[in-house]
């Protein structure tokens, strides 16, 4: 009933507690692991859990899917859906783990509400180490629970791009496979942010539903080494992903005013532009209401 992605680069750290966390879950019928070109021992891990885990009459079914170049990880994923072949989908990263009884709440709360295409659920943020942690934190106050919001379905937007902290991850998302060919797959021209643009589809144009499980079903790792530490790099697609929303945001109703204010303010520190004085601020406000007029209008209506 569901199908779980895991996108693999050179995971041969972590990929075993991964798929371990996969095979005892209620209602998965078919893991798809897309090796994204490794060169450390991630395969011979995949081998030794096909050969010892996995048979041909057996509850789960392994698919591997190899790349022969590294295409990065919005590639990979769009790989696996092309294979997906269960109703349900949802999606782990190679360093992440489920809980015992990831799916067994949100599978019955779709199959009680058809009009629902989506659960999304609490993640845990634990860190592999003091480092891992002091890095972190440096960069953001993340939450150690993320996602347990319970938010109404016409907020989660706002959300995404307010400064409540009130959003989700796509690892605690659990979405019809029918729903993903409507909004489309990843957008592999992102490095960095492709999460977040992907969830914006999904929760722009879906009905979701939090699910009834106030506890953590998956755990997120954060290691010494993340991509997303570098800040600079991803600095620069998020202001892109601002900019790419920005005319569907100005459409949008559910904005409070300090939402409103935060949103505009992140698009007036361009990460390309190496002043960041006040008057390179009011030159992009002024770039961008030239552009986009309406920006004043929607600011100030309640």
């Amino acid at each position: 009933m569901v199908s779980v992605i895991i996108p693999v680069y050179n995971a041969e750290k972590t990929l075993a507690r991964a798929i371990k966390s996969v095979l005892n879950q209620d209602f998965v019928s078919q893991l798809i692991i897309v090796n994204d070109a490794s060169t450390d021992h991630s395969l011979s891990i995949i081998a030794f859990f096909r050969t010892t885990y996995f048979f041909p009459n057996g509850t789960i079914k392994l698919d591997l899917r190899s790349l022969d170049d590294n295409k990065g990880v919005s590639a990979a994923r769009n790989v696996g859906l092309e294979w997906v072949t269960s109703p349900l989908v949802s999606f782990l990263d190679a360093d992440d783990e489920y809980l015992p009884g990831r799916f067994y709440e949100c599978v019955l709360q779709l199959i009680e509400n058809k009009d629902i295409e989506g659960i999304y659920s609490p993640v845990q943020i634990k860190y592999e180490g003091i480092s891992a942690m002091e890095n972190h934190q440096k960069m953001s106050n993340e939450k150690e629970i993320i996602g347990d919001i319970g938010e109404l379905n016409n907020r989660l937007f706002s959300n995404f791009f307010g400064c409540s902290g009130k959003y989700f991850l796509l690892s605690g998302l659990l979405i019809r496979r029918k729903s993903i060919l409507n909004i489309g797959f990843f957008d592999p021209d992102y490095a960095y942010c492709q999460d977040t643009d992907w969830l914006l589809r999904i929760i722009s144009t879906l009905a979701l539903l939090p699910s009834k499980s106030k506890d953590p079903l998956v755990i997120i790792w954060r290691h010494a080494d993340n991509r997303i530490l570098d800040g600079s790099a991803a600095s620069v697609f998020r202001y892109a992903l601002l900019k790419k929303w920005l005319p569907y945001v100005l459409t949008r109703k559910d904005f409070t005013f300090k939402e409103k204010l935060f949103f505009i303010n992140s698009l007036l520190v361009n990460p390309k532009k190496l002043g960041r004085h006040k008057i390179f601020k009011i030159l992009t406000a002024f770039e961008m209401c030239i552009r986009n007029p309406r920006i004043l209008s929607w600011l100030i209506k309640q």
